[in-house]
């Protein structure tokens, strides 16, 4: 049964989406620039307080899950608004890749060229046959698909590669989802993960050949078509159980999961434990988040009712305005960690440095890089709707918390 069409999104930016966006690209800059201090932690009262710093961050990696799963909720945005609406919407390979590419490619392409330039100024690059080729592999964005240049260059490119091949799973996903329904879908996501895990192994077995398995695009198409399920959700297409945005739910899974990652390393990693931990683990993540994208949106429904004449609430303000350029940051910060050297002071705490000068500075960069390398590549709607969010980072301060801004489920 689907809800009323009245209860549902229309469309237009939701800063609940792009707070989580700012939100996912701040706490893996955070695991990246609070990882290279671990070796500083001192020995005094101290110590504590920051090896639970040093543990909390250690999870960053798991806001590319988050990433993922908003990836998922807004390309099929347009489709879902479209059947929402009632009209015809035909999605067109061409033109669908035009738009990705001019959106997303120039940008990437900048970054990939800062990150040669830095390391040819830095150590020197010969160029070489396995240059080449790891740059080819870059720049068809399929190094994930070889551990020689997975993480090569930028070790957090692999991620992009994997986005860019989603892209072209999403025609697959689409013609499933019309075809079958997301249940059946949903369990053919599922069925990839597991077909590429024993896939590779077997590539392994037979050939000696390796074949990345958390880099692969099919090992989390289940978390990326978790975020088209939950956009038709917000457009009223389908309904979602209750426990699909009960926070205590994804407090769950998150718990769950955080589990499985430290029982994971110590099993035997030819063992049943091994496998079976690895093929739950990042669909718990991506399922946790999915709840996540769930409850903001609906809470952001409410608060945008009750308050609309107010305004957003100041955080999921500051956090929207960091999720505008957020893929910038993404890309560049890697960047500036790696050449913090140069600005921070080299007889500060490691910790000190990595929070209040290296995390800064890498938000910073990555604004001017998106001022000047991804926003002028940005079509002109997508263009005012950003302007948009700028604008209302600087007007009146807003409380913070306001009644209704997460709500408690529904009797």
């Amino acid at each position: 049964m689907n809800p009323s069409r009245s209860e549902s999104w229309s469309g237009g930016r939701l800063a609940g989406i792009d707070a989580l966006r700012g939100l996912a690209a701040l706490g893996v800059v955070l695991y990246h620039t609070v990882d290279v201090t671990r070796d500083g932690v001192p020995q005094n009262f101290l110590r504590w307080p920051l090896l639970f710093l040093h543990s909390l961050t250690s999870f960053g990696y798991v806001w590319v899950f988050l990433f993922f799963v908003i990836s998922g909720f807004c390309i099929h945005l347009q489709w879902a608004k479209a059947r929402s609406s009632d009209k015809p919407h035909e999605l067109r390979f061409g033109s669908f890749w035009k738009r990705r590419i001019r959106r997303l490619y120039p940008a990437y392409l900048i970054a990939l060229t800062l990150y040669l330039v830095m390391s040819a100024l830095s150590t020197g690059l010969k160029v070489t046959g396995t240059l080449i080729y790891d740059v080819t592999m870059h720049l068809f964005m399929l190094h994930n698909l070889d551990p020689k240049t997975a993480y090569s260059i930028n070790s957090v490119f692999w991620t992009l590669a994997i986005e860019e091949q989603l892209y072209l799973a999403y025609f697959l996903l689409l013609f499933l989802r019309r075809r079958w329904g997301w249940g059946p879908t949903l369990l053919v996501c599922a069925a990839a993960r597991v077909g590429w895990f024993f896939f590779s192994h077997g590539v392994w077995v037979v050939w000696g050949v390796g074949v990345p398995v958390p880099e692969a695009a099919a090992s989390h198409w289940l978390t990326w078509a978790l975020g088209a399920v939950s956009v038709e959700a917000a457009f009223g297409l389908i309904k979602l159980p209750r426990w699909c945005s009960n926070l205590l739910v994804a407090a769950g899974f998150l718990i769950f999961a955080a589990g499985i990652s430290q029982v994971f390393p110590v099993t035997n990693k030819d063992g049943l434990i091994h496998r079976f931990c690895w093929l739950i683990l990042h669909p718990a993540w991506g399922v946790a988040f999915f709840i996540i994208v769930n409850r903001a949106f609906a809470a952001e429904r409410r608060w945008r009712a009750a308050i609309g004449s107010i305004g957003t609430p100041r955080l999921v303000k500051l956090m929207a305005g960091l999720g505008v350029f957020s893929y910038s940051l993404y890309l560049t910060h890697n960047l500036v960690i790696m050449e913090s050297w140069r600005f921070s002071f080299p007889h500060g705490p490691n910790l000190v440095n990595a929070l209040f000068i290296v995390t800064p500075a890498t938000v910073a960069f990555a604004w001017i890089f998106y001022q000047f390398c991804e926003r002028p590549f940005m079509s002109s709607p997508a263009k005012a709707q950003t302007t948009k969010v700028a604008e209302e980072i600087s007007d009146t301060p807003q409380p913070i918390f306001v009644q209704g801004l997460m709500p408690q489920p529904e009797d």
